[in-house]
């Protein structure tokens, strides 16, 4: 039965109830009518209540939550300024867009664009900034956060994590050492700073080098 059909049937045969016990002169049968006739008056209003809250929530927009990878960024020698691409953001409603600094991180969200939670979280900045000073404009297709500088130092990167992945240690060579020792101490930071592409490619050429010795030279 289709819930607006059920409300009307409910109060439908409440009403009736409620007619037939005044009809009757016998109070106890007054008093079962009556009650029944409640029942199905509370039945119809729960029903009312679900059929409400379905369409409400059919009606509501369904989102997910998109994370934000890409961005551009610059700097002056008071503000690290982020640059968010986000189209249509600035016909979007202002309480929408939001942004919380913190003292080495920040959020960005813009809730709700385009049926997307969209999201940006920073939590491992390079250097402290000023959360009270930091701010952001909405601009045309576009979300600009200036980071206020807790000093004037050049960022060469944004996050402490993109600053390592890149800046990997140079291995070093040291010619006063004898050169077979001087090589295998280089093969060694190259094996301890590399990724595991690198590690196999080490491994495998120790192995092959290991292999090709005599069994005197091994001993």
């Amino acid at each position: 039965m289709d819930k607006t059909m059920a409300q009307v049937a409910f109060r439908r045969d409440a009403e009736e109830l409620f007619r037939l016990s005044q009809l009757t002169q016998i109070e106890n049968v007054q008093r079962i009518l009556h009650n029944e006739a409640e029942k199905l008056k509370q039945l119809a209003d729960l029903e009312e209540k679900s059929s409400q809250g379905a369409e409400s929530r059919s009606a509501r927009p369904v989102t997910y939550t998109c994370k934000i990878i890409n961005y551009a960024w610059d700097q002056s020698d008071k503000f690290l300024k982020i640059y968010v691409t986000l189209n249509g953001v600035h016909n979007f409603p202002k309480e929408n867009v939001t942004v919380e600094f913190g003292p080495k991180s920040f959020e960005l969200q813009a809730l709700g664009l385009d049926k997307k939670n969209n999201v940006l979280t920073i939590k491992n900045l390079l250097h402290e900034i000023i959360p009270s000073k930091s701010y952001y404009k909405v601009k045309t297709d576009m979300v600009v956060l200036y980071l206020k500088k807790k000093s004037s130092d050049n960022w060469t990167y944004v996050t402490e994590s993109e600053k390592k992945s890149k800046e990997h240690k140079a291995p070093k060579y040291n010619k006063d050492e004898d050169p077979s020792q001087s090589l295998m101490n280089l093969m060694k930071q190259m094996y301890e700073d590399g990724d595991d592409d690198m590690k196999r490619t080490i491994a495998k050429a120790w192995t092959e080098a290991r292999d090709k010795k005599s069994p005197d030279e091994i001993l």
